[in-house]
């Protein structure tokens, strides 16, 4: 067996890689063992993961959701004090609500600024809560998560795998997950779909629960594959072949107000006084089985 990335013989690869990080609520994709080596697996957990998971875009989501990570811990809430440089973070601890400062030394400048907020020692802090994740590293995970799809759909057939690794069309992507220099900008599309608080029935229980997340594949009518993730209502649109978005732009065009992962899949949206909804079972093609109250996943053409 070889490593997806690198290529290089990965049979006593130990790690186990999640297609979608764990730390974004995923516990089902997951990649057969030895189809990453440990050092791509390891890089890619420190280089591409881990400040995205960090940002406070990522970071405040996951908080706000109680999303946990993969020892099960909750991300802290990241704030800042109108007017000063100094970040905080909250969390609720065993004990209760707590509130830290980011950075150690800024205690001395924080302990000046309460001490002249005034008798009540009151401060305003603002949580930022918008999605706008550093760039470079959300596309190189996109393309990360686009290759190790393509392997889980071929991972029963070796041979078809092999292709996978040796093709060198997926090169340059291969390269930009590992490397990031092939090219030096690799743009991606993004925008929200529906609410964050979208709700969703669960396949065994039938409750309703939080849409968490949805992706697939979509092959436009330029021959061009994308990877389309949904993440609590933001999308995401990578190019497979090569550094631009325009076959995603015409394929919106072409369906406008319409979603690659929402009506393609046979799902629908309906908003009452009480919440949003996405309505309907999804028609997917079988080959990976996965609580839907964790995402959906298919694969459908132009």
């Amino acid at each position: 067996m070889r490593c997806l990335f690198c290529k290089a013989p990965s049979d006593a690869a130990t790690s186990v890689e999640h297609v979608i990080p764990q730390s974004l609520g995923n516990s089902q994709v997951i990649l057969p063992r030895g189809m990453i080596c440990d050092p791509c697996n390891n890089y890619i957990a420190r280089k591409i993961e881990q400040p995205l998971l960090a940002h406070e875009s990522f970071r405040n989501l996951r908080a706000w959701y109680r999303i946990p990570n993969k020892r099960g811990r909750h991300a802290s809430l990241f704030g800042i004090i109108p007017g000063l440089d100094i970040g905080v973070n909250f969390r609720i601890g065993q004990d209760g609500p707590e509130l830290q400062l980011e950075r150690s030394g800024d205690a001395a400048a924080i302990h000046a600024h309460l001490e002249g907020a005034g008798e009540n020692g009151l401060t305003a802090i603002l949580f930022p809560h918008d999605m706008r994740p550093p760039e470079r590293e959300m596309s190189r995970l996109l393309a990360k998560i686009a290759l190790e799809v393509f392997a889980l759909r071929l991972s029963e057939t070796p041979v078809g795998v092999g292709c996978l690794i040796d093709d060198l069309h997926w090169d340059r992507i291969r390269r930009w997950v590992r490397v990031g220099d092939t090219p030096d900008h690799w743009p991606f599309h993004m925008r929200q779909v529906y609410p964050e608080e979208t709700l969703m029935t669960h396949p065994v229980s039938g409750d309703w629960v939080q849409a968490g997340y949805i992706i697939d594949l979509l092959l436009t009518r330029r021959r061009e594959h994308y990877i389309v993730f949904i993440f609590y209502g933001y999308e995401f649109a990578l190019n497979l072949g090569g550094p631009s978005i325009k076959g995603y732009e015409e394929w919106l065009e072409e369906h406008p107000g319409l979603s690659p992962l929402i009506e393609r899949l046979g799902l629908r949206l309906e908003t009452d006084a009480d919440a949003t909804r996405l309505i309907g079972q999804p028609s997917l093609q079988a080959g990976i089985d996965f609580d839907l109250a964790q995402g959906v996943e298919g694969l459908w053409d132009e």
